[in-house]
């Protein structure tokens, strides 16, 4: 591969890995999911981190992507992507010469602006070029894929005005066929802040006969809110049903949670929540995430852990309600109430129970998440205690999606929580990210809580709602009643 073809180690200090949050999704998967053992690949970065010259390096990484699988060395290169690791660039040079490459759009636009971001302009154009005319010549809708995937990894660097030049690129050319093609543009001009552009790419995908999927009109709606434009992102929601009736679902009602989040705005994350509830959308665990982090006075006392922590659900609202330096603000308490209310679905995925254990998953929330989660998962364990299997735990992880990496917040934050409420949960000697205790342990720590207080049931409808099972078997014995 002549654009890269240079292969050199850079200082330690230049190595040091800075992971950044906006990277490509599809990098975040093939990182995550690639084959490779976490450990295997801690290996490859440690001794990455020791090699001094440049013939090391390359023995190093040749070795690794010439033992190793295909997917393992592709986790490995988009882990290096994402922590924008300059030894990235010599890797995929590696990756190139392998006997199982398979050019990948995704992979090459990082790599282009990954040498971008560290001064190698030409380098980047010339991969750019020589990505076209070997791999794209034979189709139109390929090669708008490709710069698609160049605005989205230019824009994540912060590369504006290139990734503003792949656009033009991409108008210049003749009208798109295929349906992934259009999806596609709409998610890069939602990418470089453009959302009205994005609307009219999503109106031409339709006027061309293709059905755009929720995620479309969702990040058109997000790109909106963060223009500042609320109105705008609310209409776009409403027209999902008139461009292809499409229901109101998890992805585009987690784009609305996003943008009232992202500007704190409590009035109407409350009213989403309640129209969610009301039309039966369940909240993810993806909104989840974002309402509680939206929340400063609860976000405050997580990240302080001091002794006026509380320990259930209802000493949370009381406390946020009368907080002793700075009550939270109605509106706070009123979005946390309501999601206490409606987020069952949340803790049901969550949360597994079978004869043998019952186990509580927090891989994938926040510390503030995680924690809501907990207690919420506390008093459903205390409702079904007299049924409790062999074992009882709660999964943490070991800090592998980290920002840094083997450092588990969520599993320090579970383990000071559980501990102040008195729980035999311990960490599992034979896993380091995982609390498990037994049954019968388990079972005296139940009774040795104190009682919940009476009314404090966090929805704030409680008292007008009925659970829809016994709804139903109310009207069906009303209906029996009158035939007989």
């Amino acid at each position: 591969m002549p654009a890269v073809a240079s292969l050199w180690a850079p200082p330690a200090a230049a190595r040091r890995r800075r992971f950044s949050p906006v990277v490509s999704s599809s990098l975040r998967r093939v990182a995550s999911g690639g084959g490779s053992s976490w450990r295997s690949e801690r290996r490859l970065m440690s001794e990455l981190e020791r090699t001094v010259t440049a013939g090391a390096t390359e023995r190093v990484i040749r070795s690794y992507v010439g033992t190793k699988s295909e997917r393992a060395a592709l986790a490995a290169l988009s882990r290096l992507l994402m922590d924008s690791d300059p030894l990235a660039i010599p890797f995929y040079e590696a990756v190139t010469q392998a006997r199982w490459f398979k050019w990948s759009s995704i992979h090459a636009a990082a790599v282009a602006a990954l040498l971008e971001a560290n001064g190698r302009a030409g380098e980047s154009r010339s991969l750019i070029a020589d990505s076209v005319s070997q791999h794209l010549q034979q189709s139109t809708d390929e090669v708008a894929l490709f710069y698609c995937d160049l605005i989205a990894a230019f824009s994540s660097r912060g590369l504006k005005d290139r990734a503003t030049e792949f656009h033009m690129e991409l108008r210049s050319m003749p009208p798109l066929s295929e349906r992934k093609a259009y999806a596609a543009m709409v998610k890069s001009l939602c990418l470089l802040g453009m959302p009205a552009e994005a609307e009219a790419a999503l109106r031409e995908m339709v006027s061309r006969g293709h059905r755009p999927e929720a995620a479309q009109f969702g990040a058109v709606a997000r790109c909106y809110g963060r223009a500042g434009s609320p109105a705008d992102m609310e209409r776009v929601i409403a027209s999902m049903a008139d461009a292809g009736g499409i229901r109101l679902g998890a992805g585009a009602a987690d784009a609305v949670l996003s943008c009232y989040s992202a500007c704190r705005d409590h009035a109407r994350t409350l009213a989403w929540l309640k129209r969610m509830r009301k039309l039966r959308v369940a909240v993810t665990a993806k909104g989840y995430n974002l309402v509680l982090n939206s929340c400063p006075s609860l976000a405050s006392v997580v990240r302080e852990l001091g002794p006026e922590l509380p320990l259930s659900t209802a000493g949370l609202v009381g406390w946020l309600r009368s907080a002793s330096t700075t009550p939270a603000p109605a509106a706070e308490v009123e979005v946390v109430r309501e999601l206490l209310a409606s987020s069952a679905s949340v803790l049901d995925r969550a949360m597994e129970w079978s004869e043998a254990e019952a186990k509580l998953n927090l891989h994938g929330f926040s510390t503030v998440a995680a924690y809501v989660l907990v207690l919420q998962w506390v008093d459903a364990v205390r409702g079904r205690a007299r049924a409790l299997p062999l074992e009882v735990s709660v999964v943490c992880g070991v800090g592998k999606h980290s920002d840094v990496r083997g450092e588990s917040r969520v599993r320090e934050l579970a383990q000071e929580v559980l501990g102040r409420m008195g729980s035999p949960l311990k960490l599992s000697a034979r896993n380091r990210g995982r609390l498990v205790a037994k049954r019968d342990r388990v079972e005296q720590w139940l009774a040795s809580l104190p009682v919940p207080e009476d009314g404090t049931d966090p929805s704030p409808d409680a008292a007008n709602e009925e659970p829809f099972v016994f709804a139903l078997f109310r009207k069906l014995g009303q209906f029996f009643s009158n035939l007989m």
